[in-house]
């Protein structure tokens, strides 16, 4: 295990060395994980202390918290990328081992607060991939006003050598690969529920 306990300010600090590239770009910092939303308010503090110093924030989340953590980071935040993966409870149950209702609601209060989210969907062939599976993301995330935008990310392996180094075998085993022609196909899904800004790849 590798990490480094830090204050608000010395992360801080480590961010306002690249400060130039923020605003050569345009860009700023995203908090992502493991899951930002696990230290609420160290993740607020920080968030806090950027727009103070005038960097752009963005959180990456799962959504799987307490609606207060969510709503409390929300006004120190110019982004949220937020992870849909399935709208099937018992299938989110069974892949993820939680329910997604909490995930869901908090999506749904989000969008009534916060005007800038950006909805991230993972594509796990034989779990989401089918038409019907993303038809009912779609539909979700275009029933979500402040949802500017989505992105259909192809499942990809990176998972697995973290597994090897503990020690451990990979659960999912071998999953295939998903050709740019699927990827086109669950984009057009999307659209067709609603979506009309949807990204593939990355």
């Amino acid at each position: 295990m590798l990490g480094q306990a830090m204050t608000v300010d010395e992360v801080l600090a480590e961010v306002l060395q690249d400060r130039v590239f923020y605003e050569e770009s345009g860009g700023g910092v995203t908090f992502s994980g493991g899951e930002p939303l696990g230290q609420p308010d160290f993740l607020r503090e920080l968030l806090r202390a950027c727009h103070a110093s005038g960097i752009s924030t963005a959180v990456d989340t799962c959504g799987y918290a307490p609606w207060e953590q969510l709503a409390a980071v929300a006004p120190f935040t110019d982004l949220f990328l937020y992870d849909l993966k399935t709208i099937d409870d018992k299938r989110h149950v069974e892949y993820t081992g939680v329910s997604n209702k909490l995930i869901l609601s908090n999506l749904k209060a989000l969008g009534r607060i916060h005007a800038n989210i950006w909805v991230r969907v993972p594509i796990v062939p034989g779990f989401n991939d089918d038409a019907a599976a993303l038809e009912a993301i779609g539909r979700f995330a275009a029933a979500v006003p402040s949802v500017r935008q989505v992105n259909l990310l192809p499942y990809h392996e990176t998972g697995a050598n973290k597994f090897a180094r503990l020690g451990r075998s990979y659960p999912a085993g071998e999953v295939p690969r998903l050709s740019p022609v699927q990827m086109a196909a669950a984009a057009e899904t999307f659209r067709a529920a609603g979506m009309t800004n949807i990204h593939t790849g990355g």
